[in-house]
């Protein structure tokens, strides 16, 4: 057998190491336990597609979603997700429009097919079980480690005969499932494997003839025959059985049915092993899809939507619908209608803190994520193109042991950035230069401007530059540059829409008095609680004469001092 039954690459590969999970087979065969090292191991080792997971995993939270978000419960029981695997498998999403166009077709016929996907469930159902088996033998191994390697070899070959028989009509790369199984059945170590779970089931058939009284009792038992399973290529005959046992015993040897049983179900494992890495490879790839159709029922039962975006090779991007999925935790969020952006753009974002302007840039970013992974995006609508890359920079990152400020691990970060960037990529980045004076900022702003533009990036970039965004919008220094600002109310709060232009204001002062942080609010906070700590101290003449206007600005302190 050539090939495997890979459900993530238009072009089968393994990107597990196969000779450690034989190891961990051989070792969980012996009835010890592996427990985590398993899913450890399923875990793809390299990328394929050439994105880089240190550039945007963090910065989109990639394992918070996976854990919250991407769940799966089959048969009416949540499973225990491979999450360490699920996250590398949507870091390292396909090249190209073919390979993403793969996977969407084996969603799409998922999707579109309850029973396609019934059985989608149960043989992943099968494939855990066999999983849970290897990882915690648990008492049967203790107690009969022949019973316990038996069943793992049964539940293996439940497995196979579920893809051989269920997915015959498939006409995605699902269809992978059966031919490969069809393909192991015809091997002579898949035959001797059935050979002796059918020997170990079936060595001989009798028939009784039984006579029950008027009580109910058994009155009469009487044997009608016997009939040996003389197909099976384990049997032999009475006679030569006799004889082997006895040739041993003559020559000082002796065993037991037991030893000789572990012996050939030992062999037996042996040849098949091999072939069991592959199917267990599986587990992390129906993982994926099912999980996805998990996160869309999350979002569907908000009244959000998730849509199969149409994916291309150039062309503008559109996202209609858009909302952050990483926001699902915490309510509803809100859907952002945005106009499609042109192809090889930069786009410069404003308005007020709090306006929702990272929750956009994460939302844009994890629609590329997952609509080039082959799965929904959190968009009603979409339109997305393959890029080489996804480069994203959210957060501060704050350590100990740091040798640069806030704008000197920005700048590096920037520069390793660029240092990777290919043409086409997409870049966001969140209050660029804003760890510096706004002149020094601005100046910096500028030279990444003009760098992104040699590399035509789709590019989003949001800065709290009002004025320097001003100008960018009137002289246009770079091809193909947008602009949108949060959209505000009567009240100047966000909308959490976007719309075209420059915002005039960060509205930092509107933010601060609907916070509470104006200086009248917090003066008066602060003279109550030194009010309060001077009745504590047992100064009640000087605190019964306290009064101040709202422009005094001599304290309680200093009055009681200047006498």
């Amino acid at each position: 057998m050539s090939h495997t039954p890979d459900l993530l690459h238009l072009e089968p590969q393994t990107q597990i190491d196969r000779d450690l999970i034989a190891d961990l087979l051989e070792i969980a065969f012996m009835g010890r336990e592996i427990g985590e090292r398993l899913d450890r191991a399923l875990a793809p080792r390299s990328p394929s597609g050439g994105w880089c997971r240190e550039f945007f995993a963090d910065d989109l939270f990639l394992a918070e979603l996976v854990a919250h978000g991407f769940t799966l419960v089959s048969g009416g029981k949540e499973y225990r997700v491979n999450r360490p695997a699920l996250v590398r498998a949507l870091s390292d999403p396909p090249s190209t429009v073919e390979g993403v166009r793969f996977r969407q077709e084996i969603l799409r016929e998922l999707d579109g097919s309850d029973d396609l996907r019934g059985k989608a469930n149960a043989l992943y159902r099968d494939l855990a079980g066999l999983a849970g088996l290897l990882r915690l033998p648990g008492q049967q191994a203790r107690i009969d480690l022949n019973a316990f390697r038996l069943e793992v070899l049964k539940q293996a070959k439940s497995v196979v005969d579920r893809m051989a028989a269920d997915f015959s009509d498939a006409t995605s790369g699902l269809r992978r499932l059966h031919d490969w199984a069809c393909e192991l059945r015809e091997t002579d170590e898949w035959k001797e494997l059935e050979s002796l779970l059918d020997y170990e089931g079936h060595l001989a058939s009798l028939r009784f003839d039984i006579r029950i009284g008027a009580t109910g009792r058994i009155t009469g038992l009487e044997l009608l025959g016997l009939a040996e399973n003389r197909t099976n290529r384990f049997y032999e005959p009475p006679w030569r059985r006799l004889k082997r046992r006895v040739a041993f015993l003559f020559r000082g040897y002796t065993w037991d049915a037991n030893r000789v049983v572990s012996r050939l179900v030992e062999q037996v494992f042996t040849r098949i092993a091999p072939r069991l890495t592959m199917v267990l490879e599986l587990v992390g790839h129906l993982e994926f899809y099912l999980a996805a159709f998990e996160l869309r029922e999350k979002a569907r039962s908000v009244g959000l939507e998730m849509s199969l975006p149409v994916v291309e090779a150039s062309g503008d991007l559109v996202l209609r619908g858009l909302f952050n999925p990483l926001l699902l935790r915490q309510g509803v969020p809100v859907a952002c209608e945005l106009e499609p952006f042109s192809e090889a753009s930069v786009t410069v974002v404003t308005g007020p803190n709090s306006g929702g302007k990272t929750r956009l840039l994460q939302g844009l970013a994890l629609a590329q994520l997952l609509g080039q992974s082959g799965l929904f995006v959190p968009a009603a609508e979409a339109r997305l193109r393959v890029v080489p890359g996804l480069f994203v920079s959210l957060i501060q990152r704050e350590s100990v042991d740091q040798d640069e400020g806030r704008l000197g691990r920005e700048l590096l970060r920037i520069r390793a950035i660029l240092d990777a960037l290919e043409p086409g990529g997409m870049v966001v980045f969140d209050e660029l230069c804003s760890g510096t004076n706004p002149s020094e900022g601005i100046e910096v702003f500028g030279v990444v401007l003009r760098l992104l533009e040699k590399m035509a990036p789709v590019g989003f970039i949001c800065t709290h530059f009002l004025d320097y965004a001003r100008e960018l919008e009137a002289e246009r220094p770079v091809a193909g540059m947008r602009f949108l600002q949060v959209e505000v109310d009567q009240r100047e709060r966000s909308t959490y829409q976007f719309v075209g232009g420059v915002a005039e204001t960060s509205l930092a002062a509107s933010i601060a008095r609907r916070l509470g942080v104006t200086f009248e609010e917090m003066s008066e906070a602060i003279d109550r609680r030194l009010l309060s700590t001077e009745l504590q101290e047992g100064n009640p003449g000087d605190a019964g004469s306290r009064e101040t206007s709202p422009g005094d600005t001599q304290g309680p302190r200093d009055r009681h001092s200047a006498g």
